[in-house]
């Protein structure tokens, strides 16, 4: 008897981290023998709106109706999920939820994987409501505790899931379909298109670069080209700007000559898993990245540079402008470590081996110390 997947993912294919952590992976499943159902708890209807409003506590608010019934459609898939061999759970199965709700599947005895490409931890932890720490700082616990394994995208999402309680916790990076990035020429612009991909939630980081950028346009011909951002505007500092799609994203990277992942320091940010870098990466194109999180493991001397300053930011940028070959060489290093560490093509065998030894009561694969 085929092996039976549900996946309880945040979003559908709109959201990201839903597509590129657990969506992706369900052609490689069924590939392999597998039933897989879906059950996002969000559809991309509503993750529109999110991404259109200024105000998401607003947003949420002005939506209660519609979020309690995308809980109770989740409960639902909670209550009905007996007729599965394993469960995949993205960060959570009720958010902002006491943990004894996420008791559910453990209760009735129900293998499930929890994944995490985020440190949700931190919402509740150290999040700015007394009332929200008091009552929720400890939720993901029960949930951890109980877990078959859990899937982390990076070394600090792994750290917080073992201090949460998880036993089983495996490294799986995020990573792309390498079929999907096809390599192209660098343009032939003689402006240089310096390109940072994202959303409306995550652009705020952009801030970092407006300073460096505003010096190194002062002496070279550049442009910032954004996927994603909202409309913004630099001090003497040429802006593209274009909305995000599937269908383009991977062509207005190709038209970048430098991909760009600016970061604050500080708890949220160390959980981030380098997705943009890894994006870029994909494409031959050489990275520059605050030292934050993931990014000290993808962002190694061969494929760019880390930079923590104004003055490191400027002086990386400045070099990957003036030298095209070592624009070249960085590229090609760059493609080559997504094809041998970051793409879909190597990590998914992994992952379904996972749910197939969990379901046969083994494991022979390596958990992270």
């Amino acid at each position: 008897m085929s092996m039976r997947i549900l996946i309880l993912s945040r979003y559908d294919q709109l959201g990201a981290s839903s597509r590129v952590r657990m969506l992706q992976y369900i052609p490689w499943f069924e590939k392999m023998g597998a039933e897989v159902t879906v059950s996002p708890l969000f559809d991309d209807k509503y993750l529109r709106l999110l991404y259109k409003s200024k105000n998401r506590f607003l947003n949420r608010f002005l939506n209660l109706g519609k979020i309690i019934t995308y809980y109770f459609k989740r409960l639902r898939s909670v209550l009905f999920c007996r007729n599965y061999d394993v469960v995949w759970i993205e960060k959570e199965i009720f958010p902002y939820c006491p943990g004894l709700c996420e008791l559910i599947l453990s209760m009735r005895g129900i293998k499930y994987v929890v994944d995490y490409d985020d440190a949700i931890f931190h919402n509740y932890d150290l999040a700015s409501s007394f009332i929200t720490r008091f009552l929720l700082k400890n939720k993901l616990k029960p949930l951890l505790l109980n877990s078959s394994a859990v899937t982390a995208g990076s070394q600090y999402l792994a750290n917080l899931s073992y201090q949460s309680g998880a036993k089983n916790v495996y490294l799986c990076p995020t990573v792309v379909d390498i079929n999907r990035y096809m390599l192209k020429h660098e343009p032939s612009d003689e402006t240089i298109r310096i390109g940072w991909i994202g959303s409306p939630s995550t652009s705020p980081y952009l801030k970092i670069l407006a300073e460096p950028l505003r010096k190194v346009a002062l002496v070279k011909k550049i442009i910032l080209v954004t996927i994603g951002a909202p409309k913004l505007s630099f001090s003497g500092v040429l802006v593209e700007q274009h909305d995000w799609t599937l269908e383009t994203e991977v062509s207005l990277l190709n038209s970048i000559h430098i991909g760009v992942m600016p970061l604050f320091d500080s708890p949220w940010e160390r959980g981030k898993c380098g997705y943009k870098l890894i994006q870029y990466m994909a494409l031959g194109k050489p990275v520059i990245a605050s030292p934050v999180g993931a990014n000290h493991d993808i962002v190694t001397p061969d494929v760019g540079y880390l930079a923590d300053s104004d003055a490191s930011w400027e002086d990386a940028l400045i070099k990957l402008i003036e030298k095209p070959t070592l624009r070249g060489q960085f590229g090609k290093a760059a493609r080559t470590k997504v094809e041998q560490k970051y793409s879909l093509q190597v990590t998914q065998p992994t992952i379904f081996q996972l749910f197939e030894d969990l379901t046969n009561k083994k494991s022979d694969l390596l958990c992270v110390d």
